[in-house]
C-alpha cells in the first residue's frame, strides 16, 4: 500500500474509534445525543464493567462492519449500477489502485488493534 492509502485507512480507524468512544460516553452524558432517552435506558440496564465492555464491543463491531461494507461498495461489490472510486485530487491517483479497500481496512484495523 502507498502512503495515501495507509493515511486513508488510518483516518477511517480514527473515525470508528471516536464514534465508539462517543457512544460509550453518551451512557454517562446522554443529553449530548439525539437518542438521549435510549441512552438513559441503556445506562440503567448496563450496570457492570462487563456490560459496558460488551456494549463497546458491539458498537465497535457495528462501526467496523458499516465501514467495511462501504469499502466493499467502493471496491465494486454490491448492487450499485455504476462504478465509484476514491481519487486523490492532487495526484489524480485512485486510492483503490492495486488493493481491495475492504480487505485492507480489516487488515489495517486488526494490525492496529494488535499493536495497542
Amino acid at each position: 500500500m502507498n502512503d495515501h492509502q495507509i493515511e486513508f485507512l488510518h483516518a477511517l480507524k480514527i473515525i470508528k474509534d471516536i464514534e465508539v468512544d462517543l457512544s460509550e460516553s453518551f451512557l454517562n452524558n446522554p443529553r449530548n445525543s439525539s437518542l438521549n432517552k435510549e441512552y438513559m435506558l441503556l445506562k440503567q440496564k448496563l450496570t457492570s464493567e462487563e456490560d459496558i465492555t460488551a456494549f463497546r464491543n458491539v458498537q465497535n463491531e457495528l462501526a467496523e462492519t458499516v465501514i467495511y461494507r462501504i469499502m466493499e461498495m467502493i471496491d465494486g461489490y454490491g448492487d450499485l449500477p455504476y462504478k465509484v472510486d476514491l481519487i486523490d485530487k492532487d495526484s489524480n491517483d485512485s486510492l483503490k489502485s492495486n488493493i481491495q479497500l475492504h480487505d485492507q481496512f480489516i487488515n489495517y484495523i486488526s494490525s492496529e488493534d494488535n499493536d495497542d
